[in-house]
């Protein structure tokens, strides 16, 4: 007897959808024939309903305003349910005792699987640890080339090192490249930082630069390379670049790079102070167009949750904003609705590729037999307006307010519980901590 059928929906892949029962046994999927009965304890009737596999973001901070807990409870109710969490490793922490503490934090409070990113803040202190990181199931790793100003950039012999040592490690490392030294030089001559001049700071020139040489030294170390947060034109020509030289990479934008420009977003104030920067118009249709030709390989939030006002001051105000929760809804209204994507499209861009980048596909990303399962009943027709009254992140505002949406989800799975129930939260903790593998599948 199944402890759940899920009967008349459509299963929506990268590839195709098809008309199954489905069949949810303790945590995994089974695929039926339609038309027969079958024995459970509950049904579920589907009808006009996709049935998507449950996203998977690989680009998530539990921390600011949202535990980790709190972030995964956002998460679900937008059907997320598999997070990669970047883990802030600063100056003098021991790495892999962080590790350790935040996945025993996971493993008591959050309700759906996760994995970590290890973020250096210190890399030439810590790169010793990456082998032992490895060992703990945690094999990609995030550095910068910003932020040199809050001691956070990783200079560059010490990148190649470090480069260097995750390839040995058969890990992935994720890069937040932006031209730090160049924006600092132009923020302190452009002083104070105003809506007015922010875009001025960082021109999406210095994308091109520093991803560029980021993916030069990445080919020197022959290690594997995740550019996160592509945000410009400048940026897409870097990777083009790449494709010509045979370097081998994956990259992500984020659902904010694809719904704004800045124009857009200078009356909200610091509320759209990202790093990078939301640019012009012409950036953002240049980020669709990369979707369509495959330049671009998924789709992370960078939910990045902090309690910004419209009113506060830009200068001092911290970058970032909550995302977690919104990207399902916003890519089908601005994505699918608008034939900028197809539905196949968004299953391969938020779920089959991200899950195969991190080595966790075939059980997560898919629905296929034997896969977790991790699954959204998803009602393309249905009309609702988005509002951070409705968010369960602790942010104070989405910059998405007042989006109206066709497509809401109804309900939501993880590894057969049934999480989010019609906006209700049915259970709390039950989420594990995931090995990650990168490169065990090609995309």
């Amino acid at each position: 007897m199944y402890n759940y059928l899920i009967e008349n929906g459509l299963i929506l892949s990268s590839q195709k959808t098809e008309k199954k029962t489905i069949g949810l046994l303790g945590e995994k999927i089974h695929l039926l024939e339609p038309g027969h009965e079958y024995e459970a304890e509950a049904k579920l009737d589907a009808t006009g309903c996709y049935i998507l596999p449950g996203l998977v973001d690989p680009h998530v901070h539990p921390n600011y305003e949202d535990s980790l807990a709190q972030t995964s409870i956002s998460a679900v109710y937008g059907g997320v349910t598999t997070v990669l969490h970047y883990i802030p490793i600063k100056a003098g922490e021991n790495p892999l005792e962080k590790i350790r503490q935040v996945q025993a934090e996971g493993e008591t409070g959050s309700v759906i699987d996760f994995g970590l990113h290890a973020a250096f803040f210190d890399t030439a202190n810590q790169l010793s640890a990456i082998k032992g990181l490895s060992q703990l199931g945690v094999r990609s790793f995030k550095m910068f080339t910003a932020y040199a100003r809050s001691g956070w950039l990783t200079p560059d012999a010490v990148l190649l090192k470090a480069l260097a040592e995750i390839a040995s490690a058969e890990g992935l490392a994720c890069v937040h490249a932006e031209s730090g030294a160049a924006i600092e030089f132009l923020e302190e001559r452009l002083s104070p930082l105003t809506v007015h001049n922010f875009l001025a700071t960082s021109p999406a020139l210095l994308d091109k630069e520093a991803i560029w040489r980021t993916l030069c030294y990445a080919k020197i170390a022959n290690c594997p390379l995740y550019l996160p947060h592509i945000s410009s034109r400048k940026a897409l020509e870097a990777l083009a670049l790449a494709k010509e030289e045979g370097i081998p990479f994956y990259s992500e934008t984020c659902p904010h790079y694809l719904a704004f420009s800045w124009e857009d977003l200078k009356s909200r104030g610091p509320q759209g102070k990202l790093r990078p920067p939301i640019k012009t118009a012409e950036d953002r249709e240049a980020l669709w167009n990369a979707l369509e030709d495959l330049t671009i390989h998924c789709i992370g939030s960078d939910h990045a949750p902090k309690a910004k006002l419209p009113n506060d001051d830009f200068h001092s105000a911290p970058f970032g904003a909550p995302g977690v929760e919104t990207i399902l809804p916003v890519l089908w209204e601005l994505g699918v609705n608008a034939n900028h994507l197809t539905p196949f499209d968004l299953v391969r861009l938020c779920c089959e590729n991200p899950a195969k980048i991190f080595g966790l596909f075939p059980r997560k990303g898919q629905l296929a037999e034997g896969s977790d399962a991790d699954l959204i009943i998803f009602d393309p027709t249905q009309k609702w307006q988005l509002s951070q009254s409705q968010q369960h992140s602790k942010a104070p505002y989405t910059l998405y307010e007042g989006l109206t949406c066709r497509g809401k989800i109804l309900k939501v799975f993880v590894r057969g519980r049934l999480v989010v129930d019609n906006d209700k939260l049915c259970c709390q903790g039950g989420g594990r901590f995931l090995r990650t593998e990168p490169g065990k599948w090609a995309l």
